[in-house]
């Protein structure tokens, strides 16, 4: 089975943009490309004492939105990858680490 993995980005209130990021052999390849697509939104989005939370809104507010289709054209993400549970756990830790020990 392959997997297609398209980005969506939300340009105003009334209009998206979806963009065809790749197709792959395998779940987990599609997988470990969403979470690229979120790594680098938010290392990009990232300032020095930010908190989880505004780092959250930002990818909320201008990130891209991955999602993973099977070939029948059905949404993974229920069962394989959730984009917003990773980008908040990604968020947690990356301002964690930012803080002063």
């Amino acid at each position: 089975m392959k997997y297609f993995v398209q980005g969506i980005t939300r340009l105003d209130d009334a209009r998206t943009h979806v963009r065809q990021v790749g197709e792959f052999a395998t779940q987990e390849e599609a997988i470990a490309a969403c979470k690229r697509i979120i790594d680098d939104f938010l290392a990009r989005e990232h300032k020095p004492g930010m908190a989880a939370a505004r780092l959250f809104s930002q990818y909320q507010t201008f990130g891209e939105s991955p999602f993973i289709f099977g070939e029948a054209g059905h949404t993974m993400d229920a069962r394989g990858f959730n984009h917003l549970q990773y980008a908040k756990s990604r968020c947690e830790e990356i301002c964690a680490d930012a803080q002063p020990r």
